[in-house]
């Protein structure tokens, strides 16, 4: 018996352009995973579902509790927020502790309702989620693998029966994404989960795949429908082959029907000026003839038609398997000074790590901040940009930076992508400046709609589009960089950051990612002090 069902589901944006329309799903298996390409609409499409957006058109109906992980849900968070405000837990504790220090209110027993053990078990359980055990630090002081983690420790312990999960594994270091298999593997509801992580996927057993083309279901589990999508990415490109073949036939048997009836008409003139026969019997043989190439000719005509729908069908089928590739730019030969860029001594971090560390980068080295969540990776990018101040130590910073965080807090949200790319590097056209945003895949409309109608991994092309594109050649900044990225764009970016000529610095916890990516440094930080 299906746990939802969707009808007719339509996505339309404010600017006119439509996303998909007409989507018709039913969750009535237990594990689904959902695929796509970087801007299918798959977010959008989960949150329809989960009932956190209305559609355009369609209905969606569950007659159970939806829980809902939405992948940028640690923006809509108030700075103030406690971990016990997220959780719900915030009365309760204050409660109990008015009541440890005295207060024997009978209001804050009613509160509590016998909950004296909480504070204990809430802080093993956020012990045993590697986070830190004080309810009352701030989400805003939680590394986005920490927050997340915490997220979804929320919904496995909720009364949803459906959890609609959107890229669960981003931000989570490996410790993180096993506890994450193992929550799965114990919950006893439906999942429906949207990833591009291969290692996640193998935990479903049906595959949903959202196109320009619209929702096509698979009854199988990923490895498996890998294995059928190359197959039918075969036959297709056979199709194409053979219905190009069958245009040219057309075209060469058009091109020897005209030539003859040239040469049929050229020996009617031929006739009619020798005089050979009668001009009522030439007229009738030139009428004849000039029927039977029209006939042929509109035969031929309408099968070219009918190719050319068939081939312009099977050419946009394939074209929404051709990813657009990672641009980086044409980056000028860089400056292999000995000057370093950036040289860290003594440094001790706000948050995280503990311990003094120093290190030095020069041009064309290649950085991996390594360490689990919560650790300061992020902190130590901020550092970098002056945006948060270390305990101790100095920085000294002797080039251009170019940051691009997890969140994408760097990008204008009402901008589009034009307007994005010609305000960070002022020196191009506008007309290179639609050329290259059509490279990464944001052409037409695409380059003109607001940057937040854009996907993750949109906006992570973008992102770096406009960070190969400053001048000078920056330092790259990288915070978890193959988030969002479906599995093509994270190979094609692994590719063009090994090809870059700069220097950057990176933190994934993807070892397939950074094994890609020609590190030539690492630097290790640690929690503990």
């Amino acid at each position: 018996m299906p746990v939802l069902t969707a009808q007719n589901l339509s996505y339309q944006f404010a600017d006119g352009d439509i996303i998909f329309q007409d989507i018709n799903c039913t969750i009535n298996h237990p594990r689904i995973g959902l695929v796509g390409k970087n801007g299918a609409g798959k977010s959008i499409l989960a949150k329809l579902l989960a009932k956190q957006l209305t559609p355009t058109r369609g209905s969606v109906n569950c007659k159970m509790q939806i829980g809902f992980f939405d992948q940028h849900s640690e923006q809509q968070l108030d700075d103030s927020t406690t971990i016990a405000q997220l959780l719900g837990y915030e009365r309760v504790l204050q409660a109990l502790e008015k009541i440890a220090q005295g207060d024997f209110e009978q209001a804050l027993f009613d509160t509590a309702d016998q909950q004296w053990q909480l504070p204990e078990t809430f802080s093993q359980q956020l012990k045993a989620m590697g986070l830190p055990d004080d309810h009352h630090i701030l989400c805003s002081q939680l590394s986005g693998g920490q927050l997340a983690r915490l997220r979804l420790w929320q919904l496995f312990n909720s009364d949803a029966k459906l959890l609609i999960l959107d890229e669960p594994s981003n931000h989570l270091d490996t410790d993180g994404q096993c506890w994450l298999l193992e929550q799965l593997a114990l919950f006893q509801g439906h999942v429906l989960l949207i990833s591009h992580d291969y290692t996640l996927l193998q935990y479903v057993t049906h595959i949903w795949e959202l196109s320009e083309l619209g929702l096509k279901q698979y009854g199988t589990n990923f490895d498996n429908f890998l294995v059928q999508k190359d197959t039918e990415q075969r036959a297709l490109s056979s199709q194409i082959h053979t219905v190009r073949k069958q245009q040219l036939e057309v075209q060469k048997q058009a091109q020897l029907n005209r030539q003859k009836a040239q040469k049929r008409a050229a020996q009617g003139n031929k006739l009619r000026a020798s005089t050979s026969q009668a001009k009522v019997l030439l007229n009738s043989k030139k009428d004849s003839a000039t029927a039977s190439l029209s006939s042929s000719q509109k035969n031929q005509q309408q099968r070219q038609k009918k190719l050319s729908e068939k081939y312009t069908q099977l050419r946009l089928k394939q074209q929404q398997h051709q990813y657009q590739r990672f641009y980086l730019g044409n980056i000028a030969k860089a400056d292999i000074s000995k000057r370093s860029l950036v040289s860290v001594q003594n440094l001790t971090l706000p948050f995280g790590q503990q311990n003094e560390f120093s290190f030095t980068i020069y041009q064309q080295q290649k950085w991996q901040i390594k360490g689990a969540n919560g650790c300061g990776k992020s902190t130590l990018l901020k550092v970098l940009l002056k945006q948060l101040s270390p305990s101790t130590g100095s920085v000294t910073i002797n080039t251009a930076l170019s940051y691009i965080d997890q969140h994408f807090t760097h990008l204008e949200p009402y901008l589009s992508p034009l307007q994005t790319l010609l305000q960070r590097c002022p020196h191009l056209t506008k007309s290179l400046a639609h050329t290259l945003l059509a490279a990464i895949g944001l052409k037409n409309s695409k380059a003109n709609q607001t940057v937040t109608s854009l996907s993750g991994g949109e906006k992570m092309k973008l992102s770096m589009l406009c960070a190969s594109q400053q001048q000078p050649t920056p330092l790259l900044l990288l915070d978890e960089p193959d988030n969002h990225l479906d599995f093509e764009s994270k190979q094609q970016l692994a590719h063009a950051l090994f090809e870059y000529q700069g220097s950057f610095l990176v933190i994934s916890h993807n070892p397939h990612f950074i094994a890609s990516l020609g590190i030539t440094h690492e630097l290790a930080l640690d929690i503990e002090k």
